[in-house]
């Protein structure tokens, strides 16, 4: 898995420092060509008179993005301005240009701003390339990873090879270490519907417990190895945080959004809770 063109979604009207950063880092790292993109409102739509705004809008955007320029010298690197909404006006310019990976701030934020969703959650719903969620900490300095320690979440199933094989090329492109986690169901809600026994249960966990091993082996990853029981967003997120890990990356499905609108994704969970960055690998349904 080889990332080649990157688009780098920044609000201008935010604290954009860190991701710009951040996308350098790895655009160094991985040789990307960067696409550094704004969105800015459409306010004609709203105020027809208002089209001396609008112009202003587009110079303050213009100007933004000129001053940023001299920072990425020695990188391949387009700057663009777009007018409308970000969530559709960023994925749309990513499928249509051959982008293979979208970069995006994330704020850890919650209550209203988790039910209704941010735009980091909207372009990870609607992109159909990989997403990374580069994490804006309000309450300390923004340092950029270098990602020495990454957390693969993978629930085993034939698809996980995909992303397996990114982690892994991720983990050698930094020269880091790739531990792997692995999330069960409740055994008390298995227990209740089938009636299975705890020695039932023990040897289930027993043969999980090898399956993750055979396979952290099978792709070289040396690091923990770690099956828990419970919800798969929470686990996930507890172990990065205890643990120390700079990354997290996850697979995500591109399934119809009706049932992932209500109930959620693991990985929409892990991006909203994290308090790492997030690559996120799309999977075909």
């Amino acid at each position: 898995m080889s990332y080649k063109k990157a688009l780098v979604a920044i609000n201008i009207y935010e604290d954009f420092q860190h991701i710009l950063d951040s996308a350098k880092s790895i655009a160094q790292k991985l040789h990307l060509q960067l696409d550094i993109m704004t969105v800015i409102d459409n306010t004609a739509e709203f105020v027809p008179a208002a089209m001396d705004f609008q112009k202003s809008l587009q110079e303050n955007a213009r100007q933004k993005l000129q001053a940023i320029k001299p920072q990425f010298e020695g990188i391949r690197a387009e700057f663009h301005i777009a007018q409308g909404n970000p969530n559709h006006e960023v994925t749309h310019y990513a499928e249509e240009n051959g982008c293979d990976l979208v970069i995006i701030g994330s704020h850890a934020r919650h209550g209203l701003n988790l039910l209704l969703g941010s735009t980091a959650n909207s372009v990870l719903h609607k992109s159909k390339c990989d997403v990374l969620t580069v994490r804006i900490q309000e309450d300390h300095p923004n340092l950029v990873t270098n990602y020495n320690k990454i957390l693969l979440a993978t629930d085993l199933e034939d698809d996980s090879a995909e992303v397996a094989k990114l982690a892994k090329k991720i983990a050698t492109t930094f020269n880091s270490s790739v531990s792997t986690i692995c999330v069960q169901g409740d055994p008390t809600i298995v227990t209740g519907i089938y009636g299975i026994v705890p020695e039932v249960q023990t040897q289930l966990t027993e043969d999980m417990q090898k399956k993750l091993d055979e396979w952290s082996m099978q792709y070289g990853f040396k690091g923990q190895r770690y099956l828990q029981t419970g919800n798969a967003a929470d686990e996930i997120t507890e172990t990065a945080k205890s643990h120390g890990y700079g990354l997290i990356v996850i697979g995500s499905h591109q399934r119809g959004a009706l049932g992932r609108f209500f109930l959620g994704s693991t990985a929409n969970a892990v991006l909203h809770h994290a308090k790492q960055d997030v690559l996120v690998k799309k999977l075909k349904a």
